[in-house]
């Protein structure tokens, strides 16, 4: 029976080595750079490899996690940065940027790829597209239920059979936003989530009404009594959170999970094991030894169970528990006790004559049998003055304090003539055998299929000039990227909600002969609305799918994109624009002809990323990408130019896909499976059924209102920011970045009336097509009368 692994959380060597003294099957860490807990101590480049031969010496698995997104200057960094910790023999690397992804893929094929939560695959869909790309390991979205997991097992398989395999989080620390889609500390706090340094705004209180509360601080996931239906519904990775916290609370909470796990097993190995008959209940003194361990104090089972409920959240006191010294003391006298050292014994043989011969052999602790190695020296010579004794010998060959073994015991053979051989010689011999045995062990743990990962030497497709050059000489050759010429291609695109505002752009359309595209709501086209039989000859419409799709008891959300495809169809629809992976595996299931266009939230920060998403998606598919919110004008310009200037020659426009810049819109900030409204005012029983957005919001601590739409359909929220991006005051600096590049103008509209979006699209639009300065002052002045922010057009999101 292949066993669940026990994946715990490591924020230094020190806690590495407790979790592992714990009973945990493997770690992730994170190094210097690149990963999602930018404050935690992290591992120096030195401290990562010696981590990697550690593990696998005791047949454990190390996973780096690169799971950020990545800016464009800084690719060559990140190669550097990885290179060294592939060649020693990585397992696998968790990953968010799909152009990490791809370059990991492409320079060291034989480390796992690990997709992070970070992606946000909420379904079996998101996981088959990564599989097809090569992941041999997907974490979930922590908001899917248990049975939308095993349903990711059952259908996601390889060709031989084998399901992808699932890396759940079972303890710790819960997002109130779906991981990765949150912009919240980026857009408020400036520190990104996306880059490692998210501020936990969630956990800050906020006004409701009159009402003062936490409705955003999730509690704490304990899922220790639940391990049976975990293991039993196809997880194959049991990872705890907490890589910021002390090296107490990964080895105390591995340890508890281990003797669980390790139950569950024994249990289930008896003549009459029946799957759903097991049933675990941690007692009373191991639920201490967690709640003492930094939870918060309320804890619960995540979103296993439950789609989201005013229960799971902390409203009145999101407060840990703190700990308990007493716990804490008994963990570091069990587990932190320093790096576990293998017993050998030596024996040598020293003939004059011959070469000084020694064998070094394991006690049989760290495999079924015994490993040894033999390492031939020097000539042994014979001793013309006074000869060597047997424990001048010892003394040299029993130096194993820098080593990763422990010397039991020694026993040597000594020619009676009285022999001779330097100490240097010995110490050489010695270390010489140390590092053969070292790679006897590691070798014979990956026979064993404990450590499967190997090394080896870059792939062809690691060649700098060949990422750089040649792939952007592909992307550059395809001329059906786009079907728009330069004559009649659109230069806004307008994103509305509801019918008010689709009808406030028709009005605005109609007064002009430009060109101009809508993303309508996929809400309009499912309640028929009669808008879209009527649509002004200089439009374009595109249907803009749901933030969020999963099938789920109450609602299938595969069936309902096939079914906006099929009405997109029968109005003519010129395409879509797609929020996730999961729409994006619908949309090619269905052989769907309309263009494909990359919403902001599928991350494209890269040029390798946007190649991995033509290898996805096809050349004939995608048609367009929306620059993300967090890159800034000079990094959006880094990414364009490799694109633009990455291959010898001439580039032609209109070989490159359009890029959607937001000059207009709130930000979503949040997209949560959790329901403000029902955790502070109740359910409006609409779950699952369509019907129309609602509003309500939350006041934070300085005043501001953040509008939070309830999407009832989907049964989830969006947060909104309190005021929206407008760049009205950077066309200058805009312009002539669309000089340069294959640039469409998005104003996203969301909570605006129809007045609203008729003055601000009026005022976009005479900025930007009437240059006069004395024009320019009135739109000016129209658009300076609300509240706004420039987002992170001038400012890195860091």
């Amino acid at each position: 029976m292949r066993k669940v692994e026990l994946l715990a959380p490591a924020g230094n060597y020190e806690t590495m080595v407790g979790a592992f003294n714990a009973g945990a099957d493997a770690v992730y860490l994170g190094g210097q750079g690149f990963g999602a807990r930018a404050f935690a101590d992290n591992f120096t480049n030195e401290e990562v490899i010696k981590a990697i031969q550690y593990a696998h010496l005791h047949g454990k698995k190390i996973y780096l996690t690169v799971n950020t997104l990545l800016k464009e200057n800084e690719i060559p960094a990140f190669k550097e940065f990885f290179e060294p910790f592939a060649m020693a023999g990585l397992d696998g690397a968790i990953i968010q940027d799909f152009g990490v992804f791809r370059m990991i893929r492409e320079m060291f094929p034989w480390v796992e790829l690990h997709v992070s939560t970070q992606m946000t695959i909420t379904g079996e869909g998101g996981a088959k597209h990564l599989m097809e790309l090569g992941a041999k390991r997907i974490v979930p979205a922590r908001e899917l239920s248990l049975s939308e997991i095993e349903n990711i097992h059952n259908n996601c398989k390889f060709s031989n059979g084998e399901s992808v395999e699932i890396e759940a989080f079972i303890h710790g620390a819960m997002c109130y936003c779906y991981s990765g889609a949150c912009l919240f500390s980026s857009m408020v706090g400036e520190r990104s989530g996306n880059r490692g340094r998210c501020a936990q705004p969630c956990r800050l209180p906020y006004k409701s009404g009159k009402r003062e509360c936490y409705p955003l601080s999730l509690k704490d996931m304990c899922m220790v009594d639940r391990i049976p239906e975990l293991i039993e519904a196809g997880i194959d990775s049991f990872k705890i959170e907490g890589r910021m916290k002390k090296p107490e609370y990964a080895a105390g909470v591995t340890s508890v999970y281990r003797k669980y796990i390790d139950r569950y097993y024994e249990l289930a190995e008896s003549d009459s094991f029946e799957k759903g008959k097991i049933k675990l209940d941690a007692s009373e003194a191991d639920k201490k030894i967690l709640s003492a361990l930094y939870l918060r104090s309320e804890i619960g089972e995540g979103y296993y169970f439950r789609h989201n409920s005013k229960d799971m959240v902390t409203i009145d006191n999101p407060a840990y528990n703190g700990s308990d010294e007493n716990v804490l003391n008994t963990i570091r006298e069990k587990y932190l006790t320093g790096e576990k050292k293998i017993n050998v014994n030596l024996t040598g043989r020293f003939f004059v004559g011959e070469p000084a011969t020694i064998t070094i052999e394991t006690d049989g602790s760290i495999s079924e049998s015994k490993i040894s190695v033999t390492k031939t020296g020097d000539i042994v010579q014979e001793a013309l003055k006074k000869p060597m004794s047997e424990d001048d010998i010892t003394k040299q060959l029993s130096k194993f304090g820098n080593t990763w073994f422990e010397l039991k015991d020694i026993s040597l053979d000594i020619d009676d003539k009285g022999i001779f051989a330097a100490n240097k010689s010995l110490n050489e011999l010695r270390r010489n055998a140390c590092e053969a045995l070292l790679n006897a062990i590691i070798n014979n743990q990956k026979a064993n299929g404990v450590c499967e990962s190997s090394e080896g030497t870059l792939s062809a497709g690691s060649d700098e000039n060949d990422i750089n050059s040649h792939d952007n000489k592909e992307l550059m050759n395809r001329q059906d990227l786009t079907d728009d010429t330069d004559s009649d291609r659109d230069i806004f695109a307008v994103s509305v909600m509801n019918n008010a505002q689709l009808t406030s752009v028709f009005k605005h359309a109609s007064g002009t002969d430009k060109s101009l595209r809508i993303y309508a709501d996929s809400r309009i086209i499912e309640f028929d609305s009669n808008e879209l039989k009527d649509i002004p000859s200089n439009v374009s419409i595109y249907v803009s799918l749901p933030y969020i799709i999963r099938n789920e008891s109450f609602f299938d959300g595969h069936k309902e994109i096939r079914e906006i495809l099929n009405k997109a169809d029968d109005l003519n629809l010129t395409g879509v624009l797609v929020r996730n992976l999961e729409e994006l595996y619908v949309i090619k299931e269905s052989g769907y002809k309309g263009k494909v266009v990359l919403d902001y939230g599928l991350y494209i920060w890269n040029h390798e990323a946007l190649l991995l998403y033509k290898e996805l998606c096809g050349d004939d598919v995608l048609k367009a990408f929306n620059l993300p919110l967090e890159l800034s004008l000079h990094e959006m310009n880094e990414f364009l130019d490799s694109l633009y200037n990455g291959s010898e020659g001439e580039c032609d426009y209109s070989l490159i896909p359009e890029a959607g810049l937001m000059v207009y819109g709130r930000v979503p900030m949040m997209l949560t499976a959790g329901c403000v409204k029902n955790t502070l005012e109740g359910c409006s029983g609409n779950r699952g059924r369509l019907s129309d957005y609602g509003m309500t919001n939350l006041v934070d601590r300085t005043g501001r209102t953040l509008p939070v739409t309830y999407d009832c359909q989907h049964c989830m929220n969006i947060i909104w920011n309190s005021v929206p991006v407008s760049l009205f005051k950077k066309t200058k600096k805009i312009r002539r970045f669309s000089d340069k590049y294959n640039i469409l103008y998005r104003i996203d509209f969301t909570t605006e009336n129809e007045k609203e979006v008729s003055e601000i699209l009026n005022a976009y639009n005479g900025i930007f097509y009437n240059h006069t300065d004395k024009k320019s002052s009135e739109f000016d002045y129209i658009l300076s009368k609300q509240d706004y922010t420039t987002g992170h057009f001038e400012r890195s999101a860091d």
